[in-house]
């Protein structure tokens, strides 16, 4: 809930340019901020729950928008879908193979010179 006043302050602050607002601007911001929260949760209720949380009811939203739930025991539960975070877990996983070569490449090479 502070989270949630903490942003609305933020956005109120930054979305206003420094300005002070009027009551017409304030109420009207107000409106906005409501209505993309309320967006949010409509888009998460379409969502579905997450595995391992429980269902929140919520009275407005019908039953029949939120999707199925996969079974526990699916072998693709753990399988993200967004195309951005695969590609950023692939190129992590790289960079981490890359520097790890690099570093075991690196070292001198140890070779006994003949002392006369």
């Amino acid at each position: 809930m502070a989270a949630r006043i903490a942003a609305r302050y933020g956005t109120r602050r930054l979305s206003s340019g420094g300005k002070v607002l009027n009551e017409e601007e304030k109420a009207a911001e107000n409106v906005y901020i409501k209505k993309m929260e309320q967006e949010k949760l409509e888009k998460l209720a379409r969502k579905g729950p997450k595995p391992g949380e429980q269902p929140v009811a919520n009275p407005e939203a019908p039953a029949t928008d939120a999707k199925p739930t996969r079974a526990a025991g699916s072998s693709t539960s753990g399988v993200s879908t967004d195309q951005n975070r695969n590609y950023a877990v692939l190129a992590g996983t790289v960079a981490a193979v890359c520097g790890l070569g690099w570093y075991l490449l690196s070292k001198p090479k140890k070779s006994e010179e003949p002392v006369d």
